[in-house]
């Protein structure tokens, strides 16, 4: 068993290993950063590190919103290389989840691809981080 953080991205359940979050902030003031992606929101700075900061909605194709009273930013760490923020409607849970709660379909959304887990008859998108941080190569 694994535990996941299960948040809210529009009306759908998203979860994320939580051996890749870091820390969970509230909203802070986001610095832009010109010629960036749309969904890269600019940076923060998070006790003296400047982190970049994604819209996870905007990034996996999930309807645009304003930020709200319950917006969080997701501090995720890769493999100890970087951190990164990610833009999440509202934190839920921390749940453990087994091979067996996972099922055998998955979710596509633009080029993401999601394992589906449920609980307690909530369907979560269980997202690959790595498809997150790393724009797909162009094929051909």
């Amino acid at each position: 068993m694994e535990q996941y953080l299960v948040f809210r991205l529009a009306d759908e359940h998203y979860g994320l290993n939580v051996n890749n979050i870091e820390n969970i902030e509230k909203l802070m003031p986001i610095t832009r950063v010109p010629h960036t992606k749309e969904y890269v929101k600019g940076v923060i700075n998070l006790r003296g590190e400047i982190v970049p900061v994604i819209d996870l909605r905007e990034k996996i194709g999930v309807e645009k919103k304003e930020f709200g009273e319950e917006t969080r930013i997701l501090i995720v760490n890769w493999k100890g290389e970087f951190k990164v923020g990610l833009i999440i409607d509202e934190v839920l849970d921390v749940v453990y989840l087994s091979k067996e709660d996972f099922d055998q379909a998955t979710r596509d959304r633009n080029e993401f691809k999601f394992s589906i887990a449920k609980y307690n008859g909530m369907l979560i998108n269980v997202i690959n981080l790595e498809d997150v941080l790393f724009e797909k190569a162009e094929e051909g």
